[in-house]
């Protein structure tokens, strides 16, 4: 059994600063060590369920966060960004999916580092007109080639997305929201106990889970912060603008929308003023 896991930043287990989640920040190394940690704990807990390959991938910021002498040894890791997938890069050929440390959507709760894709840059992204975070979008990812999504960890705010949108999957749920940039935290132990358990229980359950799946036509929608963003970004061939700060993105196939997005996503956030935002 094949598990791919998705590893972003923002839901690891006591993080809860810019100052930890980012390399410029002064707490990133320390960041890193907890990252990487949590990922053992799911890459030992889908072994423990009775996995034969797992495959992370490395998919926060730069993509170069995990510490590679650190990791399990029996896992397998992409590293670095400028993927096609981007969070989901070659997941074609798994049976199940972990997002581990993942978030909430930007702006819908007060998730810890609630934010999709980007940061200050991004007011909203919409999928047929409805917000969605990473979550949605990469879980309609990993749908688009049959492969569903079967445990995430992060925040309450994310489990409740999570359940919303997937239904009855397993969530393993290492802090609770106070707001953005603080919440309450289990112990290292017990976050660490969390994510190995429920990344167990997931792949012993993987015939429980169905992938989510999105049908065409399918408009990827960005609403950015700055209308100069937007304007960039409408220089991608098949975009359109539907106001001074909304670019849109549409196609029958799902892949191909979000590629069309993500390209306007790339080039439109080169845009973004220091000062201005």
């Amino acid at each position: 059994m094949k598990i791919y896991i998705s590893a972003d930043g923002e839901g690891i287990s006591g993080v809860v600063s810019s100052e930890e989640m980012h390399e410029s920040g002064s707490r990133y190394e320390e960041f890193r060590k907890l990252m990487t940690l949590d990922v053992n704990m799911a890459i030992e807990g889908a072994f423990a369920g009775g996995a034969t390959e797992v495959l992370v991938n490395d998919a926060h910021w730069s993509m170069l966060n995990i510490i590679y002498e650190d990791l399990d040894s029996r896992a397998e890791i992409i590293r670095g960004s400028n993927k096609k997938l981007s969070m989901v890069e070659q997941i074609e050929s798994y049976d199940g999916a972990f997002f581990v440390g993942l978030h909430a959507k930007v702006g819908h709760s007060h998730g810890v580092a609630n934010e999709t894709m980007i940061g200050p840059e991004m007011y909203e992204m919409r999928m047929n007109r409805q917000p969605v975070g990473e979550l949605e979008i990469n879980a309609a990812l990993a749908g688009y080639f049959d492969v569903p999504v079967i445990m995430v960890s992060g925040d309450d705010c994310l489990e409740k997305e999570a359940k919303t949108s997937l239904g009855n999957i397993e969530t393993a749920v290492v802090k609770k929201s106070i707001n953005r940039w603080s919440a309450r935290c289990l112990s290292l132990a017990n976050a660490h106990e969390e994510i190995r358990q429920k990344a167990k229980t997931a792949v012993q359950r993987i015939e429980h889970f169905k992938p989510y799946k999105v049908t065409g036509p399918i408009e990827f929608e960005i609403e950015w912060t700055s209308t100069a963003s937007c304007k960039k970004a409408s220089l991608i061939p098949r975009s359109y603008m539907k106001s001074p700060r909304i670019i849109a993105y549409q196609d029958n196939d799902l892949l191909e929308a979000w590629q069309g997005i993500l390209a306007c996503l790339n080039l439109g956030v080169t845009q973004s003023d220091p000062i201005y935002g």
